[in-house]
This record gives C-alpha cells, structure tokens and sequence, in this order.
C-alpha cells in the first residue's frame, strides 16, 4: 500500500467528527482548560478545527507535536490547516510514511 492510500485509511479509520462546537462549548462550561482557545507557545500556528480521533490517532499526532486534549474519555486535535482533505495535512502524510 503506497502512502497516499495508506494517509486515506487513517484517516477514514481514526478521524471521527469535527467538533468545534462541542470543544467550544467545554471550554465555556470549563470542562476543558481555556487555554485551548489561544495559540500555543510551542507551535508555529493556530487552531482552526477540532476533530475527535482515536486514541491511536491522538498518540501518534501528539509525537508529531500536534495539539492534543486528552479529557473526558476522549481524544481532540487541534487541526491547524483547513481547506484540505485530512488526509492531504502534512503531519498524516508523515505519520503514512511510518
């Protein structure tokens, strides 16, 4: 499997909904920390999108030095690109290529 199909499965597999409006409305009830809401010190840019994943998923964006909230049970990535296809984001092509 090349990597191109293999950055289509996990995506498909491992990325479940966009949930901007559920982790803004966290952040509101303060079940999430605020400071999701803000760019992070330690990237280079910011959050456009929230999307649930699996835990699999998460571990392995959170290597990559994607923003990551672990709360409730759940698993949140802070997707800094819009416009694309999940799969096309350079950080998916990069776990692909393993």
């Amino acid at each position: 499997m090349d990597r191109q199909s293999r950055a289509k499965r996990i995506a498909d597999l491992h990325v479940f909904y966009g949930q901007n409006e559920v982790v803004e409305e966290l952040i509101r009830a303060g079940k999430i920390d605020e400071e999701y809401t803000y760019p992070f010190v330690d990237t280079n840019g910011e959050v456009f999108e929230w999307w649930l994943v699996s835990p699999y998923l998460a571990r392995e964006l959170k290597q990559q030095g994607e923003v990551i909230i672990d709360a409730l049970g759940c698993y949140w990535w802070g997707r800094q690109s819009s416009g694309q296809a999940i799969y096309m984001d350079g950080v998916i092509q990069e776990i692909a290529a393993g």
